[in-house]
């Protein structure tokens, strides 16, 4: 740590403030110098106030989080040149920060230390949601005779083609489906044969399908 200019703390997010804590103390007791150097962590749900102090004791402080679901400690890196990453942090040298993460070939948004939550929420949402999102879909063919495995082979072209689409032309343009062409009987009939979580999760969905349907005819179709 002495010998570099930036320091990235990539341990679980939990124990990010616990190893600040422990570079403060070293540095209080006159063992580290941190001076000048600029400290990061990677938390997509933390923001650079973790790490408490820095700026006094001379240091600049980021969190610098790819937008990318991280499956493999070992293997995801290799994927993370197509992932934007979002920076917050010192202002002094937000600049520099900036420009650093863009030379590694990755698309950089700015945001605020006050927006870190709100943003991990929408990683969430589009990332592991759709996991649960999907696990309930297979779970509802499994009671229509298929098995668990037969059930996310069949999904996987639908899932795969649909993420495709909205990649490529985005959410509206990629709407099919009920709600898309104003099929209330049809979206009727689903919520009458669902039960439970499955039947809110419809529910609660198809109000956001109908937003992006008015969105995508120019009118306030529900």
């Amino acid at each position: 740590m002495k010998a570099s200019d930036i320091v990235f703390i990539t341990v679980p997010d939990g124990q990010i403030a616990h190893v600040w804590n422990a570079i403060t103390q070293s540095a209080h007791a006159g063992k580290l110098d941190l001076a000048g150097k600029t400290i990061c962590h990677c938390s997509g749900a933390l923001s650079s106030h973790v790490f408490e102090g820095a700026a006094d004791l001379g240091a600049f402080a980021f969190s610098v989080h790819p937008l990318y679901a991280v499956s493999s400690k070992r293997e995801t890196y290799r994927e993370l040149g197509n992932a934007l990453f979002t920076v917050e942090g010192s202002p002094d040298l937000l600049d520099q920060m900036v420009a650093l993460v863009r030379s590694w070939g990755n698309e950089v948004q700015v945001i605020s230390a006050q927006d870190k939550v709100r943003y991990h929420a929408a990683a969430v949402m589009a990332s592991n949601l759709v996991v649960g999102l999907v696990h309930a879909a297979a779970g509802e063919l499994e009671r229509c005779g298929f098995t668990a495995d037969s059930a996310e082979r069949a999904l996987r072209p639908l899932f795969l083609g649909n993420a495709e689409h909205i990649a490529k032309d985005g959410t509206a343009a990629a709407l099919t489906g009920p709600a898309e062409r104003g099929d209330t009987a049809t979206i009727g009939k689903h919520l009458d044969c669902l039960d439970g979580t499955h039947r809110e999760i419809y529910r609660l969905l198809t109000e956001e399908l109908y937003e992006v349907a008015a969105i995508k005819h120019g009118d306030n179709r529900k």
